[in-house]
């Protein structure tokens, strides 16, 4: 169940995606307009249209959709299992994303690859990844797995967390466990996650996206010297269009999913 909430969520605001992957990535211009600014987001989507084509919104996409069935499966999968054997809602959550890092990060590594330059899919995504390697070695499947592992643990914990304790309150208020309590449970925990990941996010793209020796890969202390606090924000408008409905699809397809599985199993 929750590998599919995970895909068909990643499938609908993957072209957000790209767009916030560009913003992350951009050179010129202020970290201010590349974080917050609604017209530098909006301006980007005829722009990379214009330049690159439609398909510029799906490049990375099927390495996407399987990074999502194998991280999303483990990070939302085992997070519930590892609350229970831990005994805490916030230590269950970090684990769980940090173990489903190990099996995605290849794919994440891919997909970023793609969104960055498109035409390394030429010959296929996945031709791309064995270019990758051949060229790179192995070693680069891992790369920013740090970040990675970072990342999708306060993104897990920042999303299962708060809507967990968010369905736990407006229970009460919206009454039964139906849609309109998921869907207000997912746009809070999406809020949160938002800006938990921020940081994260932005340095887990510029290392995965460079090529070896790349010029994208600096450390922290001389990005914040040369670009300011608000470049570890670059890209947050369209991260937050991305993950608030992101939120919403995975947690109410999750919740659907959970119950046609529940609905399947033999009584008794």
């Amino acid at each position: 169940a929750s590998g599919a909430a995970v895909v068909a969520a990643t499938m609908v605001t993957h072209p957000v995606d790209v767009v916030k992957v560009r913003l992350q990535l951009a050179d010129k211009g202020s970290s201010r307009a590349d974080s917050f600014s609604v017209l530098r987001f909006t301006r980007l989507w005829p722009t990379l249209h214009r330049s690159e084509g439609s398909a510029v919104f799906f490049s990375g996409i099927r390495s996407g959709a399987v990074r999502a069935g194998t991280y999303g499966t483990a990070r939302i999968g085992l997070c519930e299992p590892l609350q229970e054997a831990i005994g805490t809602r916030t230590g269950g959550a970090l684990l769980s994303g940090v173990l489903a890092t190990i099996v995605g990060n290849p794919f994440e590594v891919l997909k970023v690859r793609l969104q960055a330059r498109p035409a390394e899919a030429a010959g296929g995504e996945f031709g791309a990844m064995r270019s990758m390697v051949r060229e790179e070695g192995f070693s680069v499947l891992a790369r920013g797995f740090r970040w990675a592992a970072a990342r999708s643990a306060l993104l897990t914990a920042s999303q299962v967390v708060p809507y967990g304790y968010a369905k736990q309150s407006l229970r009460p208020i919206l009454g039964t466990d139906g849609i309109l309590l998921h869907l207000v449970a997912s746009l809070v925990a999406g809020g949160v996650t938002c800006t938990t990941t921020a940081p994260v996010d932005v340095m887990k793209t510029r290392v995965m996206s460079a090529a070896a020796g790349g010029g994208q890969q600096h450390g922290v202390v001389a990005l914040l010297r040369s670009e300011g606090p608000l470049f570890f924000f670059k890209g947050w408008l369209a991260n937050y269009v991305r993950i608030g409905p992101q939120t919403l699809f995975i947690f109410v397809f999750y919740e659907q999913a959970r119950r046609a599985v529940c609905a399947l199993r033999p009584s008794g």
